[in-house]
């Protein structure tokens, strides 16, 4: 009987290393994914953001009205850095999975919280829906729920 628990003991390792690995794979696809988006933005490949994105993004806006969005994130100066506040996937019935995530990140005008939505799909994650919201961050503290809060304007109450 002991053989049998120890067996059984060493499997469910196994399954939890692997489903481990899986999420900090998936995790660290996410992250490339967002750090691509801020490059390609940064140099004005809106279009480029918009050609690798979901069917389901393309569907709700045009190429035009995309870059239209994006020019709003683009008005808040040159990208400095960002910080992952929050991750989550979610099944979708009848649809790929959701993969969501929240970003604090700094330009050089304003702070902005930042929400991406990934499709996954086969050849990747895709991008299905992007917001920010200037002067704006997210807490998760434990990641079970989430706060946003204002974040003051730079230049105001002494930050740079």
């Amino acid at each position: 009987m002991k053989i049998h628990q120890y067996i059984l003991g060493c499997l469910c390792a196994a399954v939890s290393l692997v489903s481990t690995s899986a999420c900090a794979t998936e995790q660290r696809l996410e992250e490339n994914a967002v750090r691509a988006f801020h490059q390609r933005l940064e140099a004005g490949q809106q279009d480029l953001i918009y050609a690798n994105a979901s069917d389901f993004l393309r569907g709700q806006l045009s190429e035009a009205q995309f870059r239209q969005f994006l020019a709003q994130t683009r008005n808040l100066g040159r990208f400095q850095e960002t910080e992952r506040a929050h991750y989550t996937r979610a099944k979708v019935p009848g649809h790929p999975d959701l993969v969501v995530a929240f970003y604090n990140s700094r330009y050089e005008k304003a702070s902005c919280l930042e929400s991406f939505t990934w499709h996954v799909e086969p050849n990747g994650l895709k991008l299905a829906t992007y917001s920010c919201a200037p002067n704006m961050k997210v807490t998760c503290p434990g990641g079970a729920s989430c706060e946003t809060s204002p974040v003051p304007a730079p230049g105001i109450a002494g930050l740079p």
